[in-house]
């Protein structure tokens, strides 16, 4: 079966690196962060809204202004893995990890991009340092990067260990049961799997894939009413997804 998605940047986003805070600074300074901080949101805001190579342009010229900002690094490295430069999303990283080399949130993006890249244990090394860092105010990201990157790798025992840690630490996290619902699907658990996934199809982060999985839930589980209910859905929220239309060709590989 294919490897379904799970939810848009995979909890990557807030875990960005927050601004550096510092002492006052002179006012041709402050003027100067006044103009990086708000290219720096201009460019978060596009890169949400799926616009990265208009986020990877605002992001430029935040560094033409900060060259040593590692929060507009640190953006700019998930921008460009999103558009496929692998190699300079990872020098992106590096520079910010070179100004700000503790940083938890940073350290996590460093893992996911090592992990997209098929680096799983050279991934965890980074996860890891972001969770043993005790003033990480979000560990929960790490805890579902870490999850989703062994899950990537085929360490289904390992990912379930993240994922549940990351649902202790933030019960509500979808990320997190979007994972634990693929691990139940692959166990042939579908009650468990269906569970978790309910869960993400109801809220609005919800994509295409998950829709795909909770259809061929309902269809394991032989219950062609909510097979269709799910299926309707899907086409008002994803009517034109690849997904959606490989499902109604029969082209999907597991039935």
């Amino acid at each position: 079966m294919k490897r379904f998605g799970f939810l848009l940047f995979a909890g990557l986003l807030g875990a960005c690196a927050a601004p550096h805070l510092s002492s006052p600074a002179p006012v041709g300074q402050a003027d100067v962060k006044r103009r990086t901080d708000i290219r720096l949101e201009l460019a978060t805001a596009y890169f949400t809204s799926g616009q990265a190579e208009v986020a990877l342009q605002e992001l430029n010229r935040a560094l033409e202004l900060s060259p040593r900002r590692a929060d507009v690094l640190g953006l700019r490295g998930l921008v460009l893995m999103q558009v496929g430069d692998s190699e300079a999303a990872g020098e992106s990283l590096r520079d910010a990890l070179r100004i700000e080399p503790d940083n938890p949130s940073l350290q996590n993006n460093m893992g996911w991009i090592l992990c997209q890249r098929g680096e799983f244990d050279k991934a965890m090394v980074y996860f890891e340092r972001a969770l043993s860092t005790k003033s990480y105010a979000s560990p929960e990201k790490a805890l579902v990067n870490a999850g989703l990157c062994r899950l990537r790798q085929g360490q289904a025992s390992q990912a379930e260990v993240f994922l549940r840690r990351a649902l202790d630490a933030e019960p509500s996290n979808l990320q997190a049961h979007a994972g634990l619902a693929r691990l139940a699907y692959d166990r042939a658990d579908y009650a468990r799997s269906r569970s978790h996934l309910l869960k993400v199809i109801e809220s609005e982060q919800a994509v295409a894939e998950n829709f795909l999985m909770a259809v061929l839930i309902e269809r394991k589980r032989g219950d062609a009413a909510s097979e269709q209910s799910l299926l309707a859905q899907w086409r008002r929220r994803f009517p034109e997804s690849p997904q959606l239309t490989a499902y109604i060709r029969g082209e999907t590989d597991d039935k």
